[in-house]
Parts: C-alpha cells; sequence; structure tokens
C-alpha cells in the first residue's frame, strides 16, 4: 500500500480531502467514478490490509473454488458434527 502526505498537495486539493473526513468526495475520471477519498475508521486499515494479504487471497479462493465445486456444509451439518454431544439427533445449540 501506498501513502500520500497531504503536506505535498497543493492547497486547494489540501482542503477538498481535508472536508472528506466529514463527507466522503467522489473522484472521476472523464465524468466516471474510479475512487472514493473518506474519512479513515480504525478498522478500515486492518481490513485493507488483511484482504490484500497474499494468503488470506489464497483461503479466500479456494474457499470459492470448494463451493463451486459442491464441497461445501451446511451450518446445520457443521453443528451436528462439532455439538459437545455429536450423537444427538437435534442441532440445537444451548445457550450457557
Amino acid at each position: 500500500m501506498r501513502t500520500l502526505k497531504i503536506e505535498s498537495l497543493d492547497e486547494d486539493m489540501r482542503r477538498k480531502i481535508l472536508k472528506a473526513r466529514q463527507k466522503p468526495l467522489v473522484v472521476t475520471d472523464r465524468g466516471n467514478p474510479v475512487l472514493v477519498v473518506r474519512n479513515l475508521l480504525d478498522d478500515d486499515m486492518a481490513d485493507d490490509l488483511i484482504a490484500q494479504n497474499p494468503e488470506f487471497r489464497k483461503t479466500i479462493r479456494l474457499a470459492r473454488k470448494q463451493k463451486a465445486l459442491g464441497r461445501v456444509k451446511s451450518l446445520t451439518e457443521v453443528r451436528r458434527k462439532y455439538a459437545p454431544n455429536s450423537s444427538r439427533s437435534d442441532t440445537t445449540v444451548k445457550k450457557r
């Protein structure tokens, strides 16, 4: 991920970007939106870093491939398999 120091921008651009803290700014190229400048929340940076991590992306690709091949289990099946008493026929999860 690259960074841009706001100090390196001209005054007009700096003002526009700082205003994006209150209201998102849509940047267009020949009338087509290409990016949004908005206030950065605490979790946003972590989410972006995780989403760009090669291992995370590999895991997502594998999961999508398995789903396309029908190699998925329903939540009911998973609960049944991993329930504390797996011999039970119901799938109700008791709250403690």
